[in-house]
């Protein structure tokens, strides 16, 4: 893995107003990004103060952006304010593979039968797959291999990387099949979406540009190793693709995420409700709605897309990064929200902290439990000339 990708995967962690300093994923600090390399993330993390861009799922609106209604919730109610039911929630561990560590569970198909993870060695992902519940370290094909999302019919993609540059690929029925990129040298980003046909979408710009500069959105077509370039926009950027086909993502400018679309394949589209003098972001969708970031200041944003309803959850910085069929969102500090408040994810232990990183339809919540450090523990590592180990996390579920 390049320097490069260690410092883009750094800056991936923090979830501040989406920006192109590589719309790497914004994979924050929990989730769909589940904890890329995890000390790199820790060490650049704290030491940047820039956020990362991607934009994600949502639909046409019904009525148009530019009429849809808008409520401001209050401030996020803490689960320490109103605690859920000890029972709303049911951890559950998810077996590792023999001789992997600090396993992620990363993402889930809407059905909640399929989980892809990864664990690491070194700096690179070592890539995993969960079948109703059972674990498979899969083929190791490349210097590293990052899974990253996976549909209802088992079918995965991800990320190989070799001598510093990634390829897309699928896994079907126990076989990779690397995707082609067009002709002459292209860097895809942020990471391949699937949806139920097996058609797969990523964003690619030229090696060596920088925040999405000639930047371009392929898609494969289910069975298909070519790739279409779609007619977006310029500045268009796509995160995921929908079961009918549509293409989810916003416009970004200079280098930063300015409004969240979504496009069909021949280019027309919508934009999604912004508030006056805001900027927005859209990461995820399923059924009816989407959610997202909203800034400055910093907040979650839940649109219904049958009522054209934005809800803006006001008090907390972090966005939406994924949501369910329900309108449950999982928010970039793996926390879960439902009806704008803060669910409590049950954890085995006090000590420990759940971060969820995706969640299915069925309402199954993907991602690990961690035994996180103080500030004072690793300053004490860094006077004692030591090296901040990253910190470990054990893959779980969570039935909610």
């Amino acid at each position: 893995m390049s320097d490069e990708q260690k410092v883009r995967d750094g800056l991936e962690a923090i979830a501040v107003p989406p920006s192109l300093v590589q719309i790497e994923s914004v994979l924050p600090a929990a989730r769909k990004q589940a904890f890329r390399r995890t000390a790199t993330r820790a060490v650049v993390g704290a030491s940047l103060a820039v956020g990362v861009l991607v934009a994600v799922p949502s639909v046409l609106l019904r009525p148009t952006a530019a009429t849809a209604p808008m409520v401001i919730q209050p401030a996020l109610q803490r689960a320490s304010e109103a605690p859920a039911s000890p029972a709303a929630c049911r951890i559950a561990e998810l077996p590792v593979p023999k001789g992997m560590k600090n396993v992620v569970a990363f993402a889930v198909d809407p059905t909640g039968r399929y989980i892809v993870g990864n664990g690491t060695k070194g700096q690179d992902f070592r890539p995993v797959l969960w079948t109703g519940g059972t674990a498979e370290a899969l083929p190791v094909i490349a210097d590293s291999v990052q899974l990253t999302a996976v549909n209802a019919a088992g079918v995965v993609v991800g990320l190989a990387t070799r001598n510093n540059e990634d390829t897309v690929f699928r896994y079907e029925n126990g076989a990779y099949t690397e995707l082609d990129l067009p002709e002459g040298d292209w860097h895809p980003y942020p990471e391949p979406a699937i949806n139920a046909a097996g058609d797969v979408v990523i964003n690619a710009e030229p090696q060596g540009n920088i925040e999405g500069k000639g930047a371009i959105a392929l898609l494969w077509p289910s069975g298909s190793t070519t790739p279409v370039k779609l007619p977006l926009p310029k500045g268009g950027h796509v995160q995921e693709i929908l079961d009918d086909g549509r293409v989810a993502g916003g416009i970004y400018v200079d280098g930063s995420g300015s409004e969240p679309w979504v496009w069909s394949q021949d280019g027309k589209g919508q934009k999604l409700a912004v508030p006056a003098g805001h900027k927005a972001v859209a990461y995820s969708i399923s059924g009816d709605w989407v959610t997202g970031g909203i800034w400055e200041p910093g907040s979650v944003g839940l649109w219904n897309l049958r009522s054209g309803e934005l809800t803006q959850v006001e008090g907390d910085q972090n966005p939406g990064i994924a949501v369910n069929a329900s309108g449950w969102v999982v928010d970039s500090s793996g926390r879960l929200l439902r009806d704008g408040k803060v669910t409590e994810l049950p954890v085995p232990d006090k000590k420990q902290e759940a971060q969820a990183t995706d969640l299915s339809d069925t309402g199954l919540l993907v991602g690990s439990v961690t035994v996180p450090r103080s500030a004072k523990e690793d300053q004490a590592l860094v006077d004692a000339g030591a090296t901040i180990p990253a910190t470990p996390q054990y893959p779980r579920t969570w039935q909610c």
